[in-house]
């Protein structure tokens, strides 16, 4: 099977974790390199846990910091939903140190050139470097497959009532990003994850991961973390009877590894850019009030088993090759 050519840009906090070893465990990309940019940690910070988790996945790319600020407005007042202090417990030596001397849009730029049009890009956090290489260089998106975006929120946010934490810590870079002409954006927004998570039963299964594996503990420290931070359901419905473990980029994740799983809705989208009280909400035309074409592909609904059984079949190939 040919894998997929794949560039990764994170923020690498917590929820990161969980994708790194889903797109890693599920065989179907080749990573090309992962850029890092500002969020959960500093760029330079998040370049440090994202050679970590590379070590970890015996994945072989370089890892690239980059963007350290939004493009024009600073943000203040809101903490990165995921963090990374959970990663901070375990002992990173990593084999980070300056890699490359390229910069992430021009890596991006470069890799994208030579796949031949056939390379994807996976973001999970501010799209800044995204957007600097559109700036850069207009003639991107045809070299670009798909893109698939951890951002947005159709409902409730979580850097503010109305904005997610991606959109809002950069609003003018997402929508550079989403007006560039890319093939196609894969769009998941926080509501997605309603129906891609873990129930009670998959947390025993998950407490039962193979003493051998990996990520047993890494990922055991990540969920202590999110229910600290937001409690047992964050901010999906409450349901006292039902523990419901998300994370917005291992959602994204199994929406960039299986597309056709999912069922979505081609809508067209926009950000707020200029109220001081729903800056950074992105806004989705479902009732095709404006007469511009959808720019997205909005990730709408998927099974939550199936969710499931991708995670776990990931997280097993970690015990198999401990076994070899």
């Amino acid at each position: 099977m040919t894998k997929r050519p794949l560039i990764i840009d994170t923020d690498t906090g917590c929820g990161f974790v969980h994708a790194a070893m889903l797109v890693s465990g599920c065989g179907l990309f080749e990573i090309q390199g992962i850029c890092t940019v500002f969020g959960s940690a500093p760029a330079g910070e998040a370049a440090v846990h994202a050679a970590w988790l590379r070590d970890i996945c015996g994945i072989e790319c370089p890892v690239i910091p980059g963007a350290q600020r939004p493009l024009l407005v600073r943000r203040g007042g809101a903490a990165a939903p995921d963090g990374c202090s959970a990663i901070e417990q375990f002992d990173r030596e990593s084999t980070f140190s300056a890699e490359t001397g390229e910069l992430p849009w021009e890596f991006i730029y470069r890799k994208a050139v030579e796949s031949d049009g056939e390379a994807e890009l996976f973001c999970t956090g501010p799209l800044t470097n995204i957007a600097i290489a559109v700036i850069r260089h207009r003639d991107l998106p045809k070299y670009i497959k798909r893109i698939t975006i951890a951002a947005g929120a159709s409902k409730a946010g979580n850097a503010t009532a109305y904005a997610e934490y991606n959109v809002y810590s950069d609003p003018h870079a997402f929508k550079c990003v989403l007006d560039a002409g890319f093939r196609q954006i894969d769009l998941v927004d926080l509501q997605f994850c309603g129906s891609a998570y873990l129930d009670d039963a998959d947390a025993e299964r998950l407490a039962g991961t193979a003493g051998s594996n990996p990520w047993k503990d890494i990922l055991a420290s990540c969920e202590r973390e999110r229910v600290a931070r937001f409690g047992l359901n964050g901010l999906l419905p409450e349901n006292e009877d039902v523990r419901r473990t998300f994370w917005h980029d291992a959602a994204a994740a199994f929406v960039l590894s299986i597309p056709a799983a999912i069922s979505a809705s081609n809508v067209y989208t926009m950000v707020e850019l200029r109220s001081d009280i729903s800056s950074g909400r992105t806004l989705f035309d479902f009732g095709r009030r404006f007469t511009d074409d959808p720019n997205v592909r909005l990730a709408i609904y998927t099974s939550r088993d199936m969710f499931a059984d991708f995670y776990f079949r990931c997280l097993r190939t970690y015990d198999r090759r401990d076994a070899e």
